[in-house]
C-alpha cells in the first residue's frame, strides 16, 4: 500500500556538457547549457543540476520529482516534494526548518526530519542524537533510488 511515509533527498546530476573553464569564475556558465550551475557536495564540486525526490517509504515509488540547477538548496524545494497525505516525512538535516516542522505538525504529519546543531549548541542533546539515529535507519532507503538512477 502506498503512503507509508515520504523519504526526501537530493543528489547532484552532472551536466552532459563540458564544465566551464576555471578562469570563468564561481558564476561561470557553459555556453551549451546555461541553466547548469555549480554546487559542492561531500567536499567535491559538481557542475549541473540537483535531482530532488519524494519517495514512498514502503514501496520505493517516486511520488514527486523536481530537477533544478545545482545551486538551488534542498530546503527551498522540500515543500513541493511533500504530497500531504503521507503519515510521516523522513529527511536529512538539510531539510530542517522551524516553519516546515510547524506546518507538518499542523497537518497531522509526523515530523521525522533529522535535527541539526545550531550555533548556540556545542552538541546535540542525547535525545536528538538518538532520534537522528532512528530516522537515518529509515531514511537511508531513499539512497537506493539514486543508486538505481
Amino acid at each position: 500500500m502506498l503512503k507509508q511515509g515520504a523519504l526526501l533527498d537530493a543528489s547532484p546530476v552532472e551536466a552532459q556538457v563540458r564544465r566551464p573553464a576555471r578562469g570563468a569564475g564561481p558564476g561561470g556558465r557553459s555556453e551549451r547549457d546555461p541553466d547548469a550551475s555549480w554546487t559542492r557536495k561531500g567536499g567535491r564540486a559538481h557542475s549541473g543540476y540537483q535531482a530532488h525526490l519524494g519517495v514512498d517509504q514502503g514501496s520505493g515509488l517516486v511520488r514527486r520529482a523536481e530537477l533544478h540547477p545545482a545551486h538551488v538548496n534542498e530546503s527551498e524545494v522540500a515543500d513541493g516534494l511533500i504530497v500531504g497525505d503521507e503519515p510521516a516525512v523522513y529527511a536529512d538535516r538539510a531539510y530542517e526548518h522551524r516553519e516546515r516542522r510547524r506546518r507538518l505538525r499542523a497537518a497531522g504529519v509526523k515530523d521525522r526530519i533529522k535535527h541539526r546543531r545550531h550555533k548556540h549548541l556545542a552538541r546535540l542533546p542525547h535525545w536528538q542524537r538518538r532520534c537522528n539515529q532512528l530516522i537515518e535507519r529509515r531514511r537511508s532507503a531513499v539512497e537506493r533510488i539514486f543508486d538505481t538512477i
